[in-house]
């Protein structure tokens, strides 16, 4: 039987940081007291970042899900192109500092990654959700380059083709 190409089995090696990034995540949600209230103010339910913390977490777990069963290198765009999305997301939540009373959006920044503590959450659990997201990121491009074939890296045709003589 014939070992799997680096092609075959890099999809399902891909999706291991999305399952960390999945787990951090979840972490994130069940921990993190200023997530869940607004830091406070919200008294029942959950506040509406949690909800979007809650679809990042979806997001991963599809992502494993297409990694797993499609084992393809379109899955492997898909997820980069995810990760990218995500880490859009995880940076764009700054502009929304005045819905969590914060003054400016530098102090929500700083907040979030874990330059002052307000207590309430796990310290940096954020900053390393962002970096296994960027390492995702960049695991993906990487892989998409090493599992390119000759025609995509714009081979003549001739040298595609194994010779029949």
């Amino acid at each position: 039987m014939e070992r799997p190409s680096w092609k075959e089995r890099f999809p399902v090696l891909y999706a291991a940081p999305f399952a960390l990034a999945f787990g951090l995540t979840v972490l994130m949600l069940v921990t993190d007291k200023n997530l869940q209230t607004n830091f406070g103010t919200v008294s029942s339910g959950y506040y509406l970042h949690w909800w979007g913390v809650l679809v990042t977490a979806v997001a991963d777990l599809v992502a494993i899900g297409l990694l797993l069963l499609l084992r393809s290198r379109t899955s492997v765009k898909i997820g980069t192109i995810g990760s990218g999305l995500l880490i859009v997301a995880f940076l764009g939540v700054i502009l929304s500092y005045s819905q969590v009373g914060f003054a400016s959006a530098m102090q929500f920044a700083q907040y979030l990654f874990g330059v002052t503590y307000y207590g309430g959450n796990l310290r940096y659990l954020y900053d390393v959700v962002l970096a296994t997201y960027f390492g995702t990121f960049a695991l993906g491009i990487a892989g998409l380059l090493l599992t390119r074939n000759d025609a995509e890296r714009g081979a003549p045709a001739a040298a595609q083709r194994p010779s029949s003589s």
